[in-house]
């Protein structure tokens, strides 16, 4: 039982760390991404390892770096519409922000280079309902 226990909680603590992988970042880290995403018109934001996580396609109109309380930490906001026209503000996990490349959406903490798993493969940008 006790065995039974502890593959569970193993588990699940891999399926949490990966829904929070690059929301916390170093300042160089969230300079990268700022930089980067401010050449972007369109993201889309999308827990790709979450069940049931619906991709959001976000028209970018801010993009500004936030330092945690004990300034050891930083994190990446965006502000943006979303398709039906609604303003949005979101922290961003560098993992789960997908920019087109190519022809392709990819992952933006692949595209810098940072170590994360989006738990997808590069996708057709223009697929219907992926944005």
């Amino acid at each position: 039982m006790k065995k039974c226990i502890a593959i569970l909680s193993l588990l699940l603590m891999t399926h949490f760390a990966k829904a929070d992988q690059l929301a916390l970042i170093s300042r160089e880290q969230a300079e990268k991404a700022v930089t980067y995403l401010k050449k972007e018109g369109v993201a889309i934001l999308w827990c790709s390892c979450c069940d049931g996580d619906p991709m959001k396609r976000v028209t970018i109109s801010e993009v500004f770096i936030k330092e945690t309380d004990n300034g050891k930490y930083y994190s990446v906001v965006l502000k943006g519409r979303d398709d039906q026209g609604k303003e949005i503000e979101e922290y961003l996990d560098l993992a789960y922000v997908f920019v087109k490349k190519g022809s392709k959406g990819q992952s933006l903490g692949k595209v810098l280079k940072f170590d994360c798993d989006p738990c997808v493969k590069p996708f057709d940008w223009e697929t219907p309902g992926r944005g």
